[in-house]
């Protein structure tokens, strides 16, 4: 046996593992972009109304006379306006000159800003509401606000920025959900494992177990296995298979080892069997006359020839004569056993007899004795008749015994029942007594 590598277990699980990671990564970008997405519409509704507040604020601020003459004072003013509103940035310059008012951290306006500027202005002519930028490399969202000084009748631009969402804060913010989702998705998969380890791995393995048990000669084992799919069909079929094999070794065992017919326990069950169900049949004891006198003139050997050739004889005529589900067994020694339907009964017997008669006789004995008609053999009763006064007067005890034959004594519950095995045996011994009263091949049966 191949060394195993790995489990079925490990394999399904393996193989359930991938499609949770890839659900657990789907759902955690999603969840992610969900957030970020979120976080930038508030942080984008926020600005709006944090916008008019600072608009609002540096207008009053532009307002007061002292603020341009004292720097220091602007810079207040301007920073307080900033953290007040939640604005990560305040850059204010004048897009004329270009001179910046207000730098909390050092920045310095850009082209992009001094274009982003024109379009606040031209969008201020139109009555439209201060120009929003995103900036994706900073994550922030830029405002740019036309201010207007009556000090000094300029208008000032103040470039205003709100921080955006960012991956960090949208997975801080998604944690808690991402954590339930991550148990429950293991969860789920231990759920999932551990039914397959009972509906699927465990099933085999039972079926593994009992085919370890077969194999170290334990047939007839079975299985319990009841998943309502097509391991509980398997294990079914496992159960009749296994089944077969302990009946097959015991009528291996059972059987006749000269003929490898069903032997007397075969016997006994099939028809208990067929008396149990009704079924209506005649029954045959099929036995050779004076075999025991052919078997100890010829030898063992050409009486063991005389079994296997009678055996097949009857598996031939059954074959031609009879019906499928006809039996033949093998009781021991010259005595067989026929079971078959009435209808067939008849035909099937004469055509023994004849065939027999024909075939078996003519290839069994020497030429003289068939020419005889008899052989001569020591009588056992102590009664001779002899041809050969020579061998009367030597002492040897010779009698004229005709050749084999072959009766059938048959017996059918076509109008009585039998009540057992045993029924059917003592109806069909008087029958046998009866037809063996001749000396040549005949049946009878009795009903």
């Amino acid at each position: 046996m191949a060394n195993r590598k790995t489990t079925l277990f490990l394999r399904i699980s393996l193989r359930l593992i991938f499609p949770l990671i890839l659900l657990i990564c789907s759902f955690a970008a999603i969840q992610l972009t969900n957030q970020l997405l979120f976080l930038n519409k508030v942080y984008e509704i926020q600005s709006r109304s944090s916008l008019q507040a600072i608009t609002q604020r540096l207008i009053r601020v532009l307002r007061e006379p002292g603020n341009f003459e004292n720097p220091r004072l602007l810079e207040t003013e301007v920073n307080r306006a900033q953290e007040a509103y939640g604005a990560s940035e305040l850059l204010l310059f004048d897009p004329l000159t270009r001179e910046v008012l207000f730098s909390k951290q050092g920045e310095f306006f850009s082209s992009g800003d001094l274009l982003a500027a024109e379009g606040s202005l031209l969008a201020k002519k139109e009555g439209k509401p201060p120009l929003l930028e995103i900036d994706k490399q900073s994550q922030k969202l830029n405002a740019f606000i036309p201010v207007t000084s009556s000090v000094r009748e300029r208008v000032y631009i103040a470039k205003v920025s709100f921080p955006l969402g960012n991956l960090r804060l949208a997975l801080e913010k998604s944690m808690g959900a991402l954590t339930v989702m991550v148990l429950f998705t293991l969860l789920t998969g231990f759920l999932i494992a551990g039914g397959l380890t009972h509906s699927i791995v465990k099933p085999i393995q039972a079926l593994n177990q009992a085919t370890r048990d077969i194999l170290k000669g334990k047939l007839g084992q079975k299985v319990a296995i009841y998943t309502g799919d097509e391991i509980e069909e398997l294990a079914d079929t496992f159960n009749h298979m296994s089944g077969a094999l302990k009946e097959m070794k015991e009528r291996a065992e059972d059987s006749n080892p000269l003929t490898q017919l069903p032997g007397n326990n075969d016997i006994f069950h099939e028809l208990q069997k067929r008396i149990h169900e009704r079924q209506k049949f005649v029954f045959f004891h099929a036995d050779l006359d004076r075999f025991k006198i052919f078997n100890d003139h010829y030898g063992l050997a050409r009486g063991d020839e005389c079994i296997k050739k009678t055996a097949n004889l009857l598996k031939s005529a059954m074959r031609e004569k009879g019906v499928e589900g006809d039996f033949l067994g093998h009781q021991g020694g010259d005595d067989f056993v026929i079971i078959t339907r009435p209808g067939r009964a008849a035909e099937l017997a004469e055509h023994i007899l004849r065939r027999f008669d024909n075939e078996i006789v003519g290839s069994l004995y020497r030429k003289e004795d068939l020419e005889r008609g008899y052989i001569l053999a020591p009588d056992r009763r102590g009664e001779f008749e002899t041809e050969d006064p020579s061998k009367k007067s030597s002492g040897e005890n010779l009698t004229k015994f005709p050749l084999l034959a072959i009766s059938l004594a048959g017996v059918s519950n076509a109008k009585k029942d039998f009540a057992d095995y045993f029924d059917c045996m003592s109806a069909v011994a008087p029958v046998k007594r009866e037809v063996k009263r001749t000396a040549q091949s005949s049946y009878l049966i009795k009903e």
